[in-house]
């Protein structure tokens, strides 16, 4: 068995024959500090450490960026510029270091998790996520169950204060959302992802919206993205909104991350301009990019067949 594992300046080392820990520390002799150290534990705990891999689907997620793995270690840890988009912050590697299991470690990359908030978010203050003009009478915060879920998530009450991102609460979305509807425009801000002025331009069907013993939903679908048998990807997203027009919709990947969505919409109105779009990713705090989008429909709805 070869492995293989990349070293700053593009260097690569071929180890051959030899256990999963004494190959990354024989390969770590030249790296300094705690990223010998951390790269090295990784190795001795392989098979029970996954490293994060957030990648979200289609086109408002990072899916062309490679993220950690066991053998990309060295090079994820000692990257100072990407080092927090790679899982590998201060606070991270010392939670590493510290935790006692093998199988602990995973918690490190999750910021719900005991051991992250020890490590991270010990003497870190997070901005709760408010809609102060929101009348919710349900019995959540949001207007729905799942959506609360989503906005507590401290990564998402990070992103949302750091990006200025606009939430609204409420059990009364507008119903005119479900459509097919294409939006476009550029990343804005961005904290540990992608370059501020990078495109997005896609297209989203919002269909069958319904309304549940906790809270609204809406079925979606991104037309051209589809799973391996040539299905479309869908899913069911919370929706809270008000009856002014104000909408969120909450797109969330267990364990990976989430897709805010949130604008405004006027009664029979075929384009919202300034869409919200926030991705934050859950393996960190800071890891997040927003754009402001403008979407247009033509007015028709839409159903799973249209996201072939």
């Amino acid at each position: 068995m070869t492995r293989k594992i990349t070293l700053v300046g593009g260097v690569f080392l071929a180890i051959t024959t030899l256990p999963a820990c004494e190959a990354l520390k024989d390969a770590l002799d030249d790296v300094a500090g705690e990223c010998t150290e951390v790269c090295t534990r990784i190795g001795e705990c392989e098979g029970q450490v996954n490293p994060p891999e957030p990648v979200l689907p289609g086109d408002m997620g990072l899916g062309d960026i490679e993220l950690p793995s066991i053998a990309a270690c060295a090079t994820n840890c000692v990257d100072a510029a990407n080092r927090e988009f790679n899982g590998y912050s201060d606070c991270q590697v010392e939670c590493i270091l510290g935790v006692d299991e093998c199988g602990d470690i995973n918690d490190c990359w999750s910021v719900t998790s005991d051991a992250y908030a020890e490590y991270c978010l010990a003497d870190r203050e997070t901005s709760e996520v408010t809609d102060d003009d929101a009348e919710v009478d349900n019995g959540t915060t949001s207007g729905s169950v799942e959506a609360d879920a989503v906005v507590t998530n401290p990564a998402v009450e990070e992103s949302v204060a750091g990006s200025g991102t606009v939430i609204h609460f409420g059990n009364e979305p507008p119903k005119d959302i479900a459509k097919l509807w294409h939006a476009e425009g550029t990343i804005d801000s961005s904290s540990n992802a992608r370059e501020v002025g990078s495109r997005i331009d896609t297209k989203l069907c919002f269909f069958d919206m319904d309304e549940t013993s906790e809270g609204w939903e809406v079925s979606y679908c991104e037309v051209g993205v589809l799973d391996g048998s040539g299905t479309p990807l869908t899913d069911t997203a919370p929706i809270t909104g008000d009856e002014e027009g104000g909408w969120t919709i909450y797109l969330e990947f267990t364990d990976v991350g989430s897709i805010i969505f949130s604008g405004q919409l006027e009664d029979g109105a075929t384009l919202m301009t300034d869409v919200d779009a926030l991705v934050t990713y859950y393996h960190g705090m800071d890891i997040w990019e927003h754009s402001e989008t403008n979407w247009d429909t033509d007015g028709e709805t839409c159903s799973l067949s249209d996201c072939y």
